[in-house]
């Protein structure tokens, strides 16, 4: 959805309609809960999470017009929602993306995994999930959600430069796993 139409639908919730309100919880909700779930490898707490995040957004609406962009928004709400759980389960004070365990698993389905073998399937997804996990993180906010490596930099507090890079070697890493699966062609030399 473009941000104009999330802008709309910012006023609309703004004014109290909840049915506007219900639109952003089913467009993100589930989207959410899978960013969640790579932070804190539990399902339950996810949930919990992003219906805090939905929560305290229906708390207040009413500053919804001082939100530039909803959806880095409600990822970046999201990120700290799932770190402040890992605090709290830690008894941490500071926990960052670097910290998190290598263990969440990367699955994806579209409609271009209809027209790949499972074999492929399956294959792409354990390239994915050899990424390191802020890689990962990268790798799923701009390729499968769909934003752009600012908005990305502003959830994970990097720099623009460091997530374009983050996703360059991801890709390039997955690209060499699957020439070496033979899931694609090898590229030719440029001699």
């Amino acid at each position: 959805m473009e941000n104009t139409q999330l802008s709309e639908i910012s006023k609309r919730i703004e004014n109290d309609d909840e049915n506007a309100f219900r639109e952003i919880y089913d467009l993100f909700y589930f989207d959410l809960v899978a960013f969640s779930r790579q932070i804190v490898l539990d399902d339950a707490a996810a949930e919990d999470a992003v219906e805090n995040v939905f929560i305290r957004l229906w708390q207040n609406r009413k500053t919804l017009g001082n939100i530039n962009n909803l959806s880095a928004y409600l990822y970046t709400a999201a990120k700290y929602a799932s770190i402040n759980y890992l605090k709290a389960r830690k008894n941490v004070s500071d926990v960052s993306i670097e910290d998190l365990d290598d263990q969440s698993l990367y699955s994806f389905s579209t409609p271009e995994t209809s027209m790949i073998g499972k074999e492929e399937v399956l294959t792409i997804e354990k390239a994915i999930n050899q990424l390191p996990p802020k890689s990962k993180l990268v790798f799923y906010l701009v390729k499968e959600k769909g934003l752009n490596c600012r908005e990305v930099a502003k959830i994970l507090n990097s720099s623009v430069r460091t997530v374009e890079t983050q996703l360059y070697h991801s890709l390039k890493k997955i690209a060499a796993i699957l020439e070496e699966s033979q899931v694609i062609l090898p590229r030719r030399s440029s001699r």
